[in-house]
């Protein structure tokens, strides 16, 4: 199915606001923000759809709970910029309120990411997470080591910089009791979207997370 948005011009006008982020140079520039705004908000809803074909947390998902929106909250911000200079969007289940693993898709001028995982866990949830890998190992191994894994993702997580003090600092696994909280990326460039069916190409890409969700996800039944 052919995608409805020009990632290009997502970015080019993400550039533009980056620059003139007040709300005069939007006012202006309202209808050009529609135009990209719209086909990438129909995809989104396309790529919910693809993905809910093999994550069942995402199905029931709608877009308004899936979407940032571009407006920033500044009231207890130092930096006043009333726009945020990115389309991003969470499909894991409640969306972007999730506290569970899930998928996560970020397009902004030279920082275009796809990936997830479980973002900042509060302490008994990342003390759970932990535990399992330490008593799961070679499942987790397998997930993380698999090459259609490695291949695309890397780890993009916060770590301690000494081992967790439940676990013995010569860990096998240390470097992964070690994160703060576990999320792995791809930074695709702006190549990878120069084709008509950009939205089937990420959801084939996420499909590859499904296990490592799926993992993660454990902690919460």
């Amino acid at each position: 199915m052919k995608s409805s948005s020009n990632i290009r011009e997502v970015i080019a006008f993400l550039q533009q606001l980056q620059v003139h982020n007040d709300r005069a140079w939007f006012k202006a520039h309202k209808d050009e923000y529609e135009a990209v705004r719209k086909p990438w908000e129909a995809d989104m809803e396309r790529l919910i759809s693809l993905v809910s074909q093999f994550d069942g947390n995402v199905r029931g998902l709608d877009l308004k709970g899936c979407v940032y929106r571009i407006y920033r909250d500044i009231r207890f911000s130092h930096d006043k910029s009333p726009y945020k200079n990115y389309f991003s969007g969470v499909l894991g289940k409640g969306g972007r309120h999730t506290v569970m693993s899930g998928s996560y898709v970020h397009f902004q001028p030279d920082n275009i990411m796809l990936g997830g995982g479980v973002w900042w866990p509060q302490k008994p949830i990342l003390d759970k997470l932990r535990a399992l890998i330490d008593a799961e190992p070679d499942e987790f191994l397998k997930i993380v080591t698999a090459p259609e894994f490695t291949s695309r993702f890397h780890w993009e997580s916060d770590a301690l910089k000494t081992m967790p003090k439940d676990y013995p600092r010569e860990h096998p696994l240390s470097q992964y009791l070690k994160m703060k909280e576990y999320i792995v990326m791809m930074r695709p460039g702006l190549d990878y979207f120069d084709c008509d069916d950009w939205v089937e190409r990420v959801a084939a890409d996420l499909h590859h997370l499904q296990p490592l969700h799926d993992f993660l996800n454990y902690v919460f039944e």
